[in-house]
């Protein structure tokens, strides 16, 4: 992008221009740290970050012209002495701050981004059962993406088809296009359209993927999940996502689905679950063997247990992940009062309930 008339002021920024406040540097500072405070305004403001952005355009081209200045010792050192009046010859023809962009880079990153992208995360669902996050569990999974072509490698040529240099843009993958702005007259850089980018005039391409160099691939893959994983956690499988042509490959995110069961509902790591016991187990007491995931374990009914009790068995319940801690088994416990009684049982009844009577009078 070319600026001309850049020794005016930097509109909408109030009072005069001080290049070390626009870099956010001491005026002591060394050429390395203006170098690296200008790099990191850069990647912030640079407009193929904020879509064209005004505001971000005109700090972009602020912080390239004070690092053009700071930059340089000769044109630092007028500066130091006269100011920034002392330097409009050094802005004659205009200031490329975009070349300024990529000496300080080493090249434009984001123009490579473009040209050597990142494919697409994808996503994938595993259904496990409950006891299966008891200790952890493996899944194969089957799914498709876009893998690089087998039949070119993933090069979009056909084999034994030629290539040669883009004579549009020189083999650079990049055009240039110059419009005006409220800056001034601007020149954007964007992808050749010849060679879309890639710099290459391709004289065949393959007849698999028709020259994209990326093709839909049956993958499979073996996952190992985790004790105490959640329901609804992902695992997240780096570079086995979807190729991007010319680039690198996205993520494989998988979906862990844990089934509900049939006698514990999950709380966290605790397992919740219901005991229904007789009136006489509830004012007598009894030890009772319950389920868990791992078998069977005593519950003790202590005497005189009322409806509702809740009894907390302890490190019976799912581990915490990368830990060796285990959530409890709380059990909630009902009586349940018989609603036909035999002969007996009413006699029986009848004589406590004349007893408590008794007692009552």
């Amino acid at each position: 992008m070319l600026f001309t008339g850049a020794n005016r002021g930097v509109e909408g920024l109030s009072g005069p221009t001080d290049y070390y406040q626009t870099l956010g540097v001491e005026q002591t500072a060394s050429t390395n740290e203006i170098k690296r405070a200008y790099r990191r305004l850069a990647r912030r403001y640079h407009p193929d970050v904020n879509n064209g952005d005004a505001q971000a355009e005109r700090q972009f081209k602020a912080i390239s012209e004070a690092y053009a200045v700071l930059s340089d010792p000769q044109k630092r050192h007028q500066y130091d002495r006269r100011g920034r009046e002392g330097l409009e010859w050094t802005f004659e023809g205009g200031l490329d701050i975009f070349e300024i962009f990529r000496q300080a880079f080493g090249g434009d990153p984001f123009a490579q981004t473009a040209r050597r992208g990142r494919g697409h995360t994808i996503q994938a669902e595993v259904s496990i059962d409950l006891e299966e996050v008891l200790h952890g569990t493996t899944r194969t999974i089957a799914y498709s993406r876009l893998g690089a072509c087998e039949h070119c490698q993933g090069t979009g040529v056909e084999p034994g088809s030629t290539q040669r240099r883009c004579p549009t843009c020189g083999g650079s993958g990049q055009v240039r296009q110059t419009h005006q702005s409220f800056l001034g007259v601007m020149t954007t850089i964007g992808v050749c359209p010849d060679c879309g980018g890639q710099g290459q005039i391709v004289d065949q391409f393959c007849g698999q993927c028709h020259g994209k160099g990326v093709a839909e691939l049956d993958e499979e893959i073996e996952i190992a999940i985790p004790a105490g994983i959640a329901n609804g956690q992902q695992i997240v499988l780096r570079g086995a996502g979807d190729v991007a042509p010319g680039g690198t490959a996205g993520d494989l995110y998988v979906v862990i689905n844990v089934k509900e069961h049939e006698l514990f509902q999950r709380k966290g790591n605790d397992l919740h679950t219901r005991v229904t016991i007789s009136f006489a187990q509830a004012a007598l007491g009894e030890r009772l063997a319950i389920p868990t995931l791992e078998g069977e374990t005593e519950l003790v009914i202590k005497p005189g247990t009322q409806p509702g009790t809740v009894v907390r068995l302890s490190g019976h319940g799912l581990p915490e992940m990368q830990s060796r801690r285990r959530g409890d088994l709380i059990v909630y416990v009902q009586v349940a009062v018989p609603q036909k009684l035999t002969r007996r049982q009413r006699k029986l009844l009848d004589q406590l309930a004349a007893e408590e009577q008794g007692r009552d009078c």
